[in-house]
């Protein structure tokens, strides 16, 4: 049985688009070819490929098809249909970074004490013109599932998927969920002379397609649920930081972030009553904890010139509560 299986969703793209992914896998050195398997998810039924888009490979495909649902969907078909203890989440239209990529993964598995393992991943940025080669930043670790590979027992113990109801998100809040359901110390980073996976970030990706608003929003949402699963899995101060965090973030969207009026006020009305039932965990956040929130918020957010001002926030979130959302 093979020790890995990667789960690649497939929409409507073209053979030509994923023939660069399919290709680098066949040129990987210093593995067993049987060592993994490939798990093509068709995203509807009508959309699968010819079967001859993977003749002469020298690793096993196979494609299933689902009903079109949409990325989420085709991902938790290829988990149920995984039969190896490891999984891995491609993008069709990705790549890895060298040919040497899987032995670096497969070398450190099987790793009995994980859950799940990270690794550093290139962006390469392929909008407005430019063709752009950048390190994926630190802050952004746990933010996507590339470069990534997942202990199948574990999910389907905690029975963890993606969230079907999220168009954007989907993938750090699944991350956000095996971070509050396990130990820090059963996830681990799989060490390489450099990064493994390369993510690439075309003109249709979500920042670059007028959906900023929805983007926006899911961000929330994605929030405002990770927070309960702190609530559940994890200890108090970690259940504080994430109410402090989502503080941060929404006061973040509503007075900085650009967008539109409408989405601001649904974030204001979900977030009012939300943060009113939390309060006194977000009064009881330790100093400590509050610092740290306060130095993500920092990196991740910098465009704002306030957002290292714990006063301003605090006294944000007074008058919201004071005027009951409006």
């Amino acid at each position: 049985m093979p020790t890995l299986d990667i789960i690649i969703p497939h929409y409507t793209e073209p053979w030509e688009v994923g023939e660069k992914l399919f290709s680098i896998l066949a040129l990987q050195r210093g593995i067993d070819f049987s060592s993994f398997r490939v798990l093509v998810v068709n995203d509807g039924e009508e959309n699968r490929l010819p079967d001859e888009c993977f003749a002469n490979l020298p690793y096993q495909v196979e494609q299933i098809s689902i009903p079109h649902k949409g990325v989420s969907a085709a991902r938790n078909a290829g988990i149920d249909h995984a039969t190896a203890p490891w999984l891995m989440f491609c993008d069709f239209d990705d790549t890895f970074a060298h040919v040497y990529a899987l032995r670096d993964t497969l070398s450190v598995l099987p790793a009995d004490g994980y859950d799940m393992l990270h690794s550093r991943m290139i962006v390469e940025d392929r909008t407005e013109g430019k063709d752009l080669l950048t390190f994926s930043p630190e802050s952004q670790r746990f933010v996507f599932t590339h470069g990534k590979v997942y202990r199948k027992a574990f999910l389907d113990e905690q029975g963890i998927r993606f969230d079907e109801t999220m168009r954007f998100q989907e993938d750090s809040l699944f991350n956000a969920t095996i971070i509050a359901r396990t130990s820090h110390k059963r996830i681990g980073e799989i060490k390489s002379a450099s990064p493994l996976y390369v993510w690439i970030r075309r003109p249709s990706s979500v920042t670059n397609s007028g959906r900023d608003d929805e983007a926006m929003f899911a961000h929330f949402i994605r929030n405002l649920k990770a927070t309960e699963e702190n609530r559940k899995n994890r200890d108090y101060d970690c259940y504080c930081g994430m109410v402090t965090r989502t503080v941060w973030d929404a006061y973040y969207m509503i007075n900085c972030k650009p967008g539109s009026a409408e989405t601001k006020q649904k974030i204001r009305e979900l977030f009012i009553p939300w943060i009113r039932a939390r309060r006194e965990a977000f009064g009881q956040v330790s100093d400590e904890t509050l610092a740290q929130i306060i130095a993500v918020a920092r990196t991740e957010l910098c465009e704002s010139p306030i957002l290292d001002d714990k006063a301003t926030v605090t006294n944000w979130l007074d008058e919201q509560l004071m005027k009951g959302g409006e």
